[in-house]
């Protein structure tokens, strides 16, 4: 192997090595916010609550969403409550919200990219949240 490919292939293996470290260790890197956008569901074990209330993450807007209500036009997504939020490293804190029933406090959760789940540190309870298959909303008409 000559100087310069081995200078590439050097270059080329920290990065590697760089990344995967950044990806053990849960750090975000900029612009990694679209990596938890997306429907959330109560994980229960191995599998995923996707029915009924979900967590709707995207691009800094949070949703709490009611999936696929039966009416007159057929399944529709009825939008529960609503507010913004930030990540900063592993940690994703959403703003309190409003929403039908009462007032929702801050929420924290715990991003961890590896395993794939949001795990929700407050409020107590401690949930975990998995990925649902992701699409777009279909929003009922008021």
């Amino acid at each position: 192997m000559t100087g310069p490919a081995r200078a590439r292939r050097a270059v080329l293996l920290g990065a590697a090595a760089f990344a995967m470290s950044a990806a053990a260790s849960g750090a975000l890197a900029p612009g990694a916010q679209a990596s938890v956008d997306g429907i959330w569901g109560v994980a229960n074990g191995e599998d995923v609550n996707c029915k009924g209330l979900v967590m709707v993450l995207r691009q800094g807007a949070y949703q709490k969403v009611m999936l696929d209500l039966g009416t007159t036009k057929g399944l529709r997504d009825s939008v529960f409550g609503t507010s913004r939020y930030t990540i900063s490293g592993d940690r994703i804190e959403i703003e309190p919200s409003l929403s039908y029933g009462r007032p929702e406090p801050r929420q924290i959760f715990r991003w961890d990219p590896v395993s794939g789940t949001l795990r929700r540190a407050e409020p107590t309870p401690t949930l975990l949240f998995r990925r649902c298959p992701d699409r777009p909303l279909k929003l009922m008409e008021r």
